[in-house]
């Protein structure tokens, strides 16, 4: 099953690419400033992009990146951020740390900063070489041990929050306090800050648990994991791995007879998992029957929902890119270089366009809005999380223009989630 589920989503993942975009930003037209990446002669400005457009995370990446590029496509379409032209260099790293360093290495010289790197572990794997180098990061990884630091721009809620509100939800609101819990995660630092916030909502609501299983890079069939589940008994699974790990269990467990609650992390979850091409005019995947009724951590809005940006978005979307379907990853990528584009207008409107303008500017972002596509993000000095708030979504057959994910219930906190401090180890 592994093994035919790879072939049919890497097909989908890796087909069809992506442009769209909002209004231009203004800016000072003489800004100057000599940092790599900035080509005052045409104007351009060179920004880095570190992801997986193949392996296990590229349902993630690719589309992320089909965001990042259609937003600043459309930009330098309308003008560009006062005439300056924004470029991506594209970099794929597989997911891998090592990769990751190697790709940064070979970027640094030409970028002015990281517009997108996807992934705890490989984020954190150049988390020092970049702040050397005061080199922002746009991390796309909501891991709460980046959030205190100066040179990761994080957008969005940190993995332990979600989880923390999400069980608040199920035990609080449901009154499910008297179920059974269980957790998977993948061993990394992704898996383990969803860990970190299974465990405080366990402190705090006194939910028995019992089953805590693991994910390596290397699993396969999650034979183990998925009978270490059903003996356990648990009514409720938190998943906090990648989208071909979470079928792969989803269905092994299926296959056992094993039915619980699956509740997705944010990156457990793709369209792909649904379908080969993840639309309801695809081919069934194997695990499609057993995907639905989970429920997804998300961290977007409902495509095709109400709202400034939704709109703007679907218009660009309708103009530049008719075949994009409803994915998530794509308006958070979207979402991710909209802010981005809110920063370099204050770097270009500063007179100086360097690395230490961008991170003086990240610090004084203050509260910026997407239109609807994320809550507003807060960015000052302090650092800190820039959101805490988390939607649910239900994987079902019939959600219709959302794709394959109906809203359970919208953008919600929780007061062990606003309330829980992070603290990380400087990077340099």
């Amino acid at each position: 099953m592994q093994r035919r589920l790879t072939r049919v989503v890497t097909a989908g993942a890796l087909a069809g690419c992506a442009a769209m975009g909002l209004t231009a930003v203004g800016g000072a037209a003489g800004a100057s400033g000599s940092s790599p990446g900035v080509t005052r002669a045409h104007k351009t400005i060179t920004l880095g992009v570190i992801t997986p457009l193949s392996g296990a995370a590229a349902l993630i990446g690719k589309p992320l990146t089909d965001g990042n590029k259609a937003y600043f496509d459309y930009l330098n379409a309308h003008g560009g951020v006062d005439g300056w032209k924004i470029k991506l260099d594209v970099m794929t790293d597989n997911y891998t740390a090592t990769k990751s360093v190697s790709d940064f290495s070979n970027e640094v010289t030409k970028v002015l900063f990281v517009a997108q790197s996807l992934g705890s572990p490989t984020t954190a794997a150049i988390e020092s070489s970049a702040a050397q180098q005061n080199v922002l990061l746009g991390t796309a990884a909501q891991d709460s041990s980046f959030v205190n630091h100066k040179i990761n721009l994080v957008q969005g809620t940190p993995y332990a929050v979600t989880v923390a509100n999400t069980l608040y939800y199920v035990t609080q609101t449901l009154k499910k306090k008297g179920a059974t819990f269980a957790i998977t995660y993948n061993n990394t630092a992704y898996g383990k800050d969803g860990l970190k916030g299974y465990q405080a909502a366990q402190s705090a609501y006194h939910f028995k648990t019992v089953a805590k299983e693991t994910a390596t890079a290397t699993e396969t069939t999650f034979n183990s994991q998925a009978n270490a589940l059903k003996s356990s008994g648990a009514k409720y699974v938190v998943l906090t791995v990648l989208p071909l790990e979470a079928a792969t269990l989803i269905g092994t467990a299926a296959l056992l007879g094993y039915h619980p609650q699956w509740i997705l992390q944010g990156p457990a979850w793709s369209e792909y998992l649904m379908t080969n091409n993840g639309t309801f005019s695809g081919t069934p995947t194997p695990v499609e029957g057993a995907m639905q009724g989970a429920w997804v951590m998300g961290y977007i809005a409902p495509w095709g929902s109400h709202g400034p940006g939704m709109t703007q978005m679907l218009s660009s979307t309708s103009k530049y890119m008719p075949a994009q379907i409803p994915d998530g990853y794509y308006e958070y990528g979207y979402a991710q270089a909209w802010i981005e584009g809110q920063l370099l207008k204050k770097v270009v409107s500063s007179g100086h366009i360097t690395r230490t303008a961008v991170l003086k500017a990240k610090e004084r972002l203050g509260t910026v809005s997407t239109g609807g596509l994320l809550p507003a993000s807060v960015y000052t000095a302090k650092n800190g999380p820039a959101d805490r708030e988390t939607a649910l979504y239900k994987v079902t057959k019939t959600a219709g223009k959302s794709g394959f994910t109906k809203e359970i219930k919208g953008f919600f906190t929780s007061k062990l989630g606003q309330k829980m401090t992070f603290t990380s180890a400087p990077t340099s």
